[in-house]
């Protein structure tokens, strides 16, 4: 088990829910699969899930993002007080910049060069986070995408686990029930309007994570509401109703 370090206190991070709702951490060899919609906190997560782990002192971590170099990751993490400078210099943390150059001519080859570059990463890395080939993904055919699905699965042998975060808009119905049979984990995020009172609205952004399979289980139970707030990071709601 790749474990997380958590915590008590729910004023710092909601590291220690993320863990809860994650059975105490992710399972070897096993695919993770973030989906939801832009600006659902997907990222957010993968860095407190990233972070957890590397707290653990269990794992080395590799990060892909099409967004940010190690600097701008850094820095992003630093804003929410996950602090993994220290990761980078010992080189238990590496974060790449997957580049969208050439996704216009061949979005195909560059989630192969993904693919390539994980395979190449010493075995000590046994997590191993994509966050988001989704530019790419849109542009290749369904066939594509399960194949890099596929790939993606292969990945996690040797105790390694990949998580894979992803916008609900690159799949097709066929294509996101394939995702879902194919993952070990899979989480979905929402944005939710919340009812504090009868025929009251919270204004603030909350966000929804469902929990729909855990370690190759499926569950279907009730989701954690959360708010993504400065230095804080992800900080819990209890006791917050999804409006319906």
């Amino acid at each position: 088990m790749l474990g997380m370090v958590t915590t008590h206190d729910p004023g710092t991070s909601g590291i220690r829910d993320i863990s809860v709702a994650l059975g105490g951490g992710i399972k070897e060899d096993s695919l993770f699969l973030i989906e939801g919609e832009a600006r659902t906190g997907k990222s957010v997560l993968s860095q407190h899930i990233a972070f957890g782990v590397l707290s653990s002192r269990g794992s080395a971590v590799a990060y892909y993002s099409t967004d940010c170099n190690s600097i701008a990751l850094l820095a992003r993490m630093e804003s929410m007080s996950l602090d993994a400078r220290h990761d980078v210099a010992t080189d238990r943390f590496r974060v790449f910049k997957m580049g969208a150059y050439n996704v216009q001519k061949d979005a195909r080859k560059s989630l192969d060069i993904i693919m390539r570059h994980v395979n190449e990463l010493p075995d000590r890395f046994k997590l191993v986070i994509i966050d988001s080939p989704s530019t790419f993904m849109a542009r290749v055919p369904p066939t594509s995408k399960v194949d890099f699905l596929q790939a993606c699965k292969e990945l996690c042998i040797e105790e390694r686990s990949v998580v894979l975060v992803l916008d609900t808009h690159v799949f097709e119905k066929k294509t996101l029930s394939r995702a879902f049979a194919m993952s070990d984990y899979y989480l979905r995020l929402k944005s939710q309007d919340m009812i504090l009172e009868k025929g009251q609205i919270d204004t603030r952004v909350i966000k929804l994570l469902e929990v729909k399979k855990l370690a190759g289980v499926e569950r279907w139970q009730e989701g954690l509401k959360f708010e993504i707030k400065p230095v804080v990071g992800i900080q819990i709601l209890p006791f917050v109703h999804v409006k319906i």
